[in-house]
C-alpha cells in the first residue's frame, strides 16, 4: 500500500479556516516526491460546522438574521443534516471573530444570536441540536442563548436584565415560565474544544476572559458573577428536585464562558469532547493509521492546546498508533517541552520583525513559504518513515 503524509491542520482563529491550513501546506509541498492527503479537523471550535459540510455532502447551510455579541444585527448560517437536526456554531453568532479588537468586552458581549440560531432552527423543525462553543467572544454563561429562548433574568427589583456577562452578579430570580415548550422536546449535545471547569485557577474566567477583552477588575466581577448565578442555579436545583450538585467543578463546563454549564445543567444537554465526537463521523483514525507522518497544527500552540484541543486530541491519538506528528502554527510557547510532549518539530510562521496581526493577514502565504523552505525535514522524515 502506498504510503502518505497526512495533512489535518485545526482553524488558525481569527485567519484561515481548517480548509484553507490544509491546502496551504499541500501547497507548500508540491513539487516533493510525496503522497499527501488532506484531512482538516475540528475540535468544535471556529469553522466546526464547515468541516462538517465538507464531510456530509448533503447537508445544508440554513441563512438567517441574528444578533452579534454586541446585539447588532448580523447576517449567519447554521447547518442543516437533515429535517431535524441542526448544527449551531456559537462562533458564527457570537465569536470573537466578530468584533474588532477594541470592541472586545465580556461584560457587554451576550451570546443572544446564538439563541436565535437555535430559535430558527426550531422554527424550521429541528428536534436535535449539535452545537459547536469554541471562538466565543463572551463569558455569560449563556444567559444570553436562554434569554433569546425566552427565559427571563431578574435582579432583586423583579426587573428584567441585559443577558450578558456583567448581569451574572446581579441575577436574583429566573423565571423559566417563558421557555419555548419545544426545548425541553428537544435533545442538546454540545461540543466542547477546552476540558476546563466553570470556576477558579483553570476556570472559564480565568484561562479565557483575558484573550476576550477582559482587564484583572473584569475578571474579578465575572467571576464573582458566576458565583452569583451559579448559586441561584443551585437554589432552584435544591427546590425542584431537592438536590444540590456541584455542577460547575465538571470538565467542560467552563467551555465558551461557562455556555456548556447552563446548557448542561437547564437544557440537559450531553457535553462532549468535539474532537472525540467529531472523530466517530469521520475517518480520522483510519487516515491517521494509513499514514507515515500526520501535518497537524492551530493558530497558537501553548498549554491551553492541551486542555483538549484537536491538534492534542490528533497528537495523543497518532501516539496510540506510533505515527510521528510535525505542527505548522502561527507561533508556539517556547517555555513548554512539545518534543517530550512527542513532536517531532514545530514550526512557527510568524516571522522576526512582523506583528501577529499582520501573520495573521498574510497566513496563506507564509504557510507555503514555511512548509517549502523546511522541506527536506519533510521529506526525509517521510522517506525514512515509509522505508521502516
Amino acid at each position: 500500500m502506498q504510503k502518505q503524509i497526512l495533512i489535518a491542520p485545526n482553524a488558525f482563529k481569527n485567519s484561515l479556516s481548517a480548509i484553507d491550513v490544509a491546502y496551504a501546506i499541500k501547497e507548500g509541498l508540491q513539487g516533493l516526491s510525496c503522497q499527501t492527503k488532506i484531512l482538516p479537523i475540528a475540535d468544535g471550535g471556529d469553522g466546526t460546522i464547515d468541516i462538517i459540510k465538507q464531510y456530509l455532502k448533503k447537508s445544508k447551510y440554513v441563512n438567517c438574521i441574528v444578533h452579534d455579541p454586541l446585539m447588532r444585527k448580523i447576517k449567519s448560517k447554521w447547518l442543516c443534516l437533515n429535517r431535524e437536526i441542526a448544527v449551531i456554531e456559537l462562533a458564527k453568532a457570537s465569536g470573537i471573530v466578530l468584533l474588532k479588537r477594541n470592541e472586545l468586552n465580556p461584560l457587554l458581549a451576550s451570546t443572544y444570536g446564538t439563541g436565535e440560531l437555535v430559535l430558527d432552527a426550531l422554527n424550521k423543525g429541528c428536534k436535535k441540536f449539535i452545537i459547536s462553543l469554541g471562538g466565543s467572544a463572551t463569558v455569560d454563561a449563556g444567559i444570553g442563548i436562554l434569554s433569546a429562548l425566552g427565559v427571563r433574568f431578574l435582579n432583586k427589583k423583579n426587573e428584567e436584565l441585559l443577558p450578558c456577562g456583567k448581569s451574572l452578579k446581579l441575577i436574583h430570580k429566573i423565571d423559566f415560565r417563558c421557555l419555548d415548550k419545544r426545548v425541553k422536546q428537544s435533545e442538546f449535545i454540545v461540543l466542547c474544544d477546552v476540558q476546563n471547569p466553570l470556576l477558579g485557577k483553570y476556570g472559564a474566567v480565568a484561562c479565557y476572559a483575558q484573550q476576550k477583552g477582559a482587564n484583572k477588575k473584569m475578571r474579578l466581577l465575572l467571576e464573582k458573577g458566576m458565583k452569583n448565578y451559579i448559586n441561584v442555579i443551585e437554589e432552584i436545583e435544591k427546590i425542584e428536585k431537592n438536590t444540590r450538585k456541584k455542577y460547575f467543578k465538571l470538565p467542560m463546563t467552563g467551555s465558551a464562558g461557562g455556555v456548556a454549564y447552563s446548557l448542561f445543567v437547564i437544557l440537559n444537554a450531553k457535553l462532549y469532547q468535539g474532537f472525540d465526537y467529531l472523530a466517530k463521523l469521520f475517518p480520522i483514525k483510519h487516515e491517521v493509521k494509513n499514514a507515515d507522518l500526520i501535518i497537524t497544527g492551530e493558530g497558537y500552540l501553548d498549554k491551553q492546546t492541551m486542555y483538549g484541543k484537536g491538534v492534542y486530541k490528533l497528537l495523543d491519538l497518532a501516539k496510540l498508533l506510533h505515527k510521528p506528528v510535525v505542527i505548522v502554527c502561527g507561533n508556539y510557547d517556547r517555555k513548554v517541552d512539545w518534543e517530550k510532549i512527542g513532536i517531532e518539530h514545530v514550526f512557527a510562521i510568524q516571522e522576526k520583525g512582523i506583528s501577529a496581526l499582520k501573520s495573521m493577514q498574510k497566513a496563506k502565504q507564509l504557510i507555503v513559504k514555511k512548509v517549502k523552505s523546511n522541506s527536506k525535514i519533510f521529506v526525509s522524515a517521510y522517506h525514512r518513515l515509509a522505508h521502516e
